[in-house]
């Protein structure tokens, strides 16, 4: 027997004793309240207060939602990193990674102004930026590319 095994079947050992005097004590048995003394039960609601909403989504608008949908500035940039990538430099220093760029905004250097929503429940291989769904994208203008890549 190694050394790890001779220390660690004592353990064991020991280990299993006291679970099974545990087992052995006599639980404590409950003494009888009356019933105005019990401990109150949680009151269900009624057939009025129950609204089905579809898709099981509530219909209050939450405020982090209103917190993950931003309108942002940013400066799309390709990266020649695994593969190859569309990312955008935001304004205030985020690096947002688009997943859904249109082909018509894919140019190194085009300023952007867009909304962003983060996606929460993907991986990507790129491990750079946030991985968001863009919507409501406009074009406000573009600076100089960094690309060394003409076609870009």
């Amino acid at each position: 027997m190694n050394l790890v095994t001779k220390m660690s079947l004592p353990l064991l050992a020991a280990f299993a004793l006291s679970a099974c005097n545990q087992e052995q004590e006599a639980p404590a048995q409950p003494t009888e309240q009356p019933a105005e003394q019990a401990a109150p039960k949680a009151k269900l609601p009624n057939k009025e207060e129950l609204t089905a909403v579809p898709n099981g989504l509530s219909n209050e608008k939450s405020e982090s939602l209103d917190k993950a949908i931003t309108m942002t500035q940013g400066t799309v940039r390709y990266f020649n990193l695994e593969g190859g990538f569309w990312g955008i430099v935001a304004d205030d220093g985020r690096h947002i990674l688009p997943q859904n760029l249109p082909e018509e905004y894919r140019k190194d250097g085009l300023r952007l102004s867009f909304k962003a929503q983060e996606v929460k429940d993907m991986m990507t291989i790129q491990q750079w930026g946030i991985l968001s769904t863009l919507s409501d994208i406009e074009v406000i203008g573009k600076v100089e590319s960094k690309s060394g890549d003409p076609l870009l």
